[in-house]
């Protein structure tokens, strides 16, 4: 099933609020990133100011940090409904997904562009999700990653039924070369909160992905 999924990449809880109002009429699921500023340069909001934060949605934390065992206890005391942690900074994977598990949510692991699938094959009949990442992470509105698309369409070829969502520079455009390829999920940013009308925004995406 086609989804679109709102990235929210802010810093302060008053963005998180304002981001998630403009777009929880229009959605299922929300992405929230979050960064340490040492696995990347850029540093978002944390999970001690995220205690107050509440809906009905779904809720996936997409984590880039390097103290992933930190973090994944944090969203899973937050009730966040999928942990998604990075291949390159997770130090126990196997123990990310029993503890993940145990809890009765959802996990998946993300990759970034130079970062072969071959490395993450022996997990993915225990994962839930992979998010390829169409952009070195960090910061919203760079461009897509062409050279992906080859490496969604081997993860397609290799999971018939896996949920693969990609996340970076997903726009109207790209986000038709990436459904193609076999992604079913797209995470965006830039894509939605540069338009004024973010409901358009997303039927836009919605109907590129299925078009």
């Amino acid at each position: 099933m086609i989804e679109i999924v709102p990235a929210i990449l802010v810093k302060t809880q008053e963005e998180l609020e304002q981001r998630f109002k403009e777009v929880e009429p229009y959605v299922d699921r929300i992405q929230i990133d979050i960064m340490d500023g040492k696995f990347v340069p850029n540093k978002t909001i944390q999970p001690e100011d995220m205690k107050d934060f509440k809906t009905n949605l779904v809720k996936e934390a997409h984590l880039m940090v390097n103290d992933n065992e930190k973090y994944v206890e944090d969203f899973l005391n937050l009730g966040f409904d999928l942990i998604i942690v990075h291949y390159e900074s997770c130090k126990d994977i196997p123990g990310i997904i029993k503890k993940v598990k145990e809890r009765g949510k959802k996990i998946a692991l993300a990759i970034n562009p130079p970062t072969p699938l071959l490395v993450i094959k022996d997990y993915l009949n225990d994962l839930d999700m992979v998010l390829i990442m169409t952009v070195n992470p960090g910061f919203s509105g760079q461009g897509f990653d062409s050279s992906v698309l080859s490496k969604i369409r081997e993860l397609r070829g290799m999971k018939r039924d896996l949920d693969i969502e990609v996340d970076g520079g997903i726009k109207v455009g790209t986000v038709k070369l990436a459904a193609k390829a076999g992604a079913n999920i797209f995470a965006s940013c830039s894509g939605i909160y540069k338009f004024e009308d973010k409901k358009k925004a997303i039927e836009a995406l919605k109907n590129d992905a299925t078009t």
